[in-house]
């Protein structure tokens, strides 16, 4: 039969087409789709094909995809294997290669079991344990497993039985043979059933021959169904119900049957020269067809369709319409052709010379076409194809029909009105020597329109005119129409769509308020409804709502290179480069299921798993964010609206195909990016799809960071301020207790003072000058008085003093060594040496004291030669006094005092022992003094004194 064929899409390799030979399509819950081929299975998201393979899988091709109530998308191969997408893998349930022996088998799941059946026997396989629970075995096993009404049946024999009780095994006939001639063969090998409307067919293939039965599931019958004999040699690969359809996909292509009044009508045929393997209608309403060898075929639109026009007349350039189930065409190789809507058969006239038909025009009262040629004219009567050349009326940019069948003729250079359609009647030349675009003729207002090259321009009937300007602008139109509502429409260059009302505009349409391009190719205006071409796509304005829907290439469109449009009750036919196709005014537009969702989220460029809220470090701020909407080619022709709440309120639009958005160093802070598929300019019927991040601040930006460091900054300045006050009251005690140790050494002084003045010492020391005096010894007694005056005039200076010259001190201790000496006689020796030639400078009246007590208790007793040493000794930064006496000891000493009840205490001593301990505390050092005896075989020779003493160097 002659028919138009849908347009189709060919995908294939150059599409990212990954195979070219495919078995079995499947779209699934979420609008993937899912492709068995001969390399693998395949999961299309719109945009890109994914594989999915196993590694224990033995063989690429991949057979009978279906989705499980579970969601899980399940195929097998003919290696008996049967596999499941889980986690976005394929995973291998359970390996029956040595059971099926290599046959490729049916299988269906339902509830918790997988039913297999092959010639022989049907598994039943427990999901959860993978326990192959009975292998029933089958007499006469020819067709394939289905499901209908909930219920698994399979054809056997002169039957098809369904699995009824699962638990007992038992296997029930749902129908019997009456007659022998209504029966299913003995020796069928491919049964099958399916399902249109409510009826069900069964197809029997005996011999390569098909034969189709209609079930009478109440009387248990076959009924032969006739008018699918023209399918008894075809070789059928399967079959898709479509509403009170039944399509047939065979080795021949597409056959589509209608169901009506119980009969079957063969209504369409297309790809006639493919091997079609399967059929599937998405949830767009998109077709899909599998072939062998030829990849996959889709029509996205079934009433988009390309009507049959032979090849070389496919260029068209001008058409027009003659009547309600015929249109008159012109092509570039210069001929002309009529084409029937109704039988869908095109005739071709061919006309004398090859130039181009540039326009033509049917003219109803004379029944005949105004043909203008790019080199020539003719006139051709449609009954008697009659034709005649016109002189004169080459090159026609527009032909117009004006009132009583005269004709606006406008060319390259000049535009005329022609009395009669007739250059040989008279003409009026409206404008010469401009070049014209198009041109419209309002009978009730007896108004003509021309579209110049540099002006829009309209024409009373005294052919007057005047200009018509948009915001005192000229009008570039290259096409005129009028809606019912007495709107004018033009078609311009560069400007969109105007509309226009006694010489007016009112209204305009741009890129900015639905159109898909403000160049404009050609308009036409049905009742309220204008179709417009455009050079990325075909929409139509309602006037009244002033909505507009779009259709593309995608969509079904044949070309976007439109030369003519014309109206044929509920179809529009478009004329184009490619040849004639036609859209159906109300079925033609889908709405689309756009559901978005994010399909990819990198972090600083690493894949991370998708979720609905995330929580990020704060250099974790490069983020890149994928969406996608499955669909046929959705991401190649339409667009996403997106935008950054916290960073950018403003919604932002996507170039068609691009799917992802990237945001790099995005400062801290909470976001919510938000997206939106856009389908024909319109947001608010979309769902969208919204992603929640929060980048954290680095821990010194954070509020319990900044608390921390206002305490430890306040703490640290108040232990700051702690310590310093800590200090100076430390430096305040310190210096008092320098002046309370000041004070007392003082004292102490004064305390050696005394002890230096002692009255035995002072009374012994004059007695001994007074003895010189006696003696009439004035030498010596002078001597003597000026030693002890000097002892005395030094002991008063060197007690206001904390520190005086060693060599002072030397000298002072030399003084009262001669003055002790003068009482002790010439039995008393003494030394005084210092082993140094450092400049220093020691504490005040400090040795005496020991030196007394040496004296007084250790040499005074003794009998015999009495020797005292004083020796001074700088090492190491240290300074030392040895004093050394070879007296009686200091048990001997305590003894004769206890014998003679002397229990006086050395108040010299003790006041030394405190000027020690102040000094000590003052310089930090190790100062104090050692007493020791010294002996021989046990008997005491002597005692020795060790003072360590604090030191100044003179400068």
């Amino acid at each position: 039969m002659q028919a138009q064929e849908p347009v189709s899409v060919h995908l294939s390799e150059k599409d990212g087409l990954p195979d070219k030979e495919f078995y079995s399509i499947l779209e699934d819950e979420n609008g993937f789709i899912w492709l068995g081929a001969d390399k693998g299975l395949y999961r299309y998201d719109g945009k890109t094909f994914k594989n999915y393979n196993s590694e224990k899988q033995l063989g690429l091709s991949v057979f009978n995809i279906q989705q499980a109530p579970s969601g899980l998308i399940w195929c097998n191969n003919i290696s008996g294997q049967f596999f499941y997408v889980e986690n976005n893998k394929l995973n291998l349930f359970i390996d029956l290669g040595k059971q099926l022996n290599g046959q490729l088998a049916d299988f269906i799941i339902k509830n918790e079991y997988l039913y297999i059946l092959t010639l022989k026997k049907i598994y039943k396989v427990n999901l959860k344990t993978k326990s192959i629970e009975y292998n029933q075995p089958v007499t006469q096993r020819y067709g394939s497993i289905f499901k209908i009404d909930d219920c698994i049946y399979y054809e056997n024999l002169n039957s098809i039985v369904p699995i009824v009780s699962e638990k007992k095994n038992e296997l029930t006939n749902l129908m019997s043979s009456r007659e022998e001639s209504d029966t299913i063969n003995n020796y069928n090998k491919n049964t099958k059933i399916f399902k249109v409307s409510a009826n069900l067919v069964f197809r029997q293939d005996n011999f390569n021959s098909n034969r189709f039965y209609s079930i009478n599931k109440s009387k248990n019958t076959l009924n032969l169904i006739h008018q699918f004999q023209v399918l008894s040699k075809e070789r059928i690969y399967n079959t898709f119900e479509n509403n009170k359809e039944i399509w047939f996909a065979t080795s021949t292509g597409v056959w589509v049957f209608e169901l009506k009044r119980n009969h079957f009508f063969l209504i369409k045929r297309f790809l006639k020269d493919r091997n079609v393997t399967n059929i599937l209608k998405d949830k767009d309403d998109n077709y899909w067809f599998t072939t062998l060898n030829n990849g996959i075929y889709v029509i996205p639109n079934i009433t988009i369709e390309t009507c049959i026009i032979t090849e070389p007349n496919k260029n068209i350039s001008s058409l027009d319409i003659v009547n309600d189930s015929t249109l008159v065409f012109g092509n570039t190789n210069g001929n002309i052709g009529f084409y029937n809507t109704n039988t869908y058969v095109e005739k071709i006239i061919k006309l004398p010379s090859k130039d181009r038909v540039s326009t033509l025009k049917y003219l109803s009262n004379s029944n005949t076409v105004f043909i203008s040629k790019d080199l020539s004219a003719y006139s051709l009567h449609i009954n008697s194809l009659k034709l005649t050349k016109i002189e004169g009326a080459r090159t026609a940019k527009s032909l117009t029909l004006l009132n009583n069948d005269n004709l606006l003729f406008t060319s390259y250079n000049s535009a005329i009105a022609l009395e009669k359609s007739n250059f040989k009647n008279e003409k009026k030349y409206i404008s010469g020597e401009k070049r014209t675009y198009a041109s419209f003729y309002n009978k009730i207002n007896k108004t003509a329109y021309i579209a110049f090259v540099d002006n829009l321009v309209s024409y009373d009937s005294n052919w007057n005119s005047k200009k018509i300007l948009f915001n005192n602008q000229p009008i570039y139109g290259k096409s005129i129409t009028e809606t019912a509502n007495g709107t004018l429409w033009i078609a311009t260059f560069k400007n969109g769509v105007l509309g226009i009302k006694n010489d007016t505009v009112i209204q305009h349409y741009t890129t900015k308020n639905g159109l898909t391009s403000n160049n404009v190719l050609m308009l036409k205006a049905d009742q309220n409804k204008l179709w417009i071409a455009l050079g990325n796509s075909i929409q139509v304005l309602d006037v009244d709502s002033k909505q507009l829907k779009t259709l593309t290439k995608s969509d079904g469109v044949l070309s976007y290179d439109v030369s003519g449009i014309e109206i044929v009750r509920e179809k529009v036919y478009f004329s184009s480069s490619q040849g004639l196709f036609s859209i159906h005014k109300d079925q033609s537009f889908k709405t689309q299921n756009a559901d978005v969702y994010f399909n990819k989220l990198e972090i600083n460029e690493k894949n991370t798993i998708i979720t609905s809220k995330y929580s990020l470090k704060y250099h974790q701020n490069a983020i890149n964010i994928g969406f996608n909407v499955n669909g046929f080619l959705y991401n190649q022709k339409r667009k996403y609206k997106y935008r950054l709440k916290g960073f950018n309120n403003t919604w932002l639009t996507t170039d068609i195909g691009v799917n992802s958005v990237k945001y790099n160093s995005l400062p801290t802070g909470k976001y919510t990016f938000q997206v939106q598929p856009i389908l024909d300019n319109r947001l608010g019927e979309n769902k969208m799809k919204s992603l929640i991040f929060t980048i954290r601040k680095p821990f010194w930006k954070t509020w319990w960071f900044l608390v921390g460091l206002c305490i430890l900054i306040l703490g640290s300045t108040i232990l700051y301020y702690r310590k310093k006050i800590k200090i100076k009251e430390h430096e305040r005690i310190t210096q008092l207790e320098k002046i309370s140790l000041e004070k007392e050494l003082i004292n102490l002084n004064l305390t050696a003072l005394r002890s230096q003045m002692n009255p035995h010492f002072i009374f012994n020391s004059l007695n001994s000058i007074q003895d010189l005096v006696l003696k009439e010894d004035t030498n010596a007694s002078y001597d003597y008085i000026v030693l002890f005056s000097k002892l005395i005039r030094n002991t008063l200076t060197y007690s206001n003093q904390d520190f005086i010259p060693l060599e002072k001190e030397l000298d002072f201790l030399n003084i009262y060594l001669q003055l002790e000496k003068l009482r002790f006689g010439e039995s008393f020796s003494y030394n005084i040496h210092f082993e140094g030639n450092e400049n220093l400078e020691v504490p005040s009246l400090l040795i005496q004291p020991f030196i007394e007590n040496a004296l007084v208790h250790g040499l005074l007793h003794k009998v015999g030669e009495k020797k005292l040493s004083v020796i001074f000794n700088f090492t190491n930064s240290v300074l030392q006094c040895t004093i050394t006496d070879n007296g009686i000891g200091r048990k001997k000493a305590e003894e004769i005092a206890n014998r003679q009840g002397n229990l006086h205490e050395s108040f010299a001593l003790q006041a030394i022992e405190k000027r020690l301990e102040i000094f000590k505390k003052q310089y930090n050092q190790n100062i104090g003094f050692t007493i020791k005896d010294s002996y021989t075989n046990e008997n005491v020779k002597g005692t020795t004194v060790v003072l360590t003493m604090p030191f100044k160097k003179q400068f």
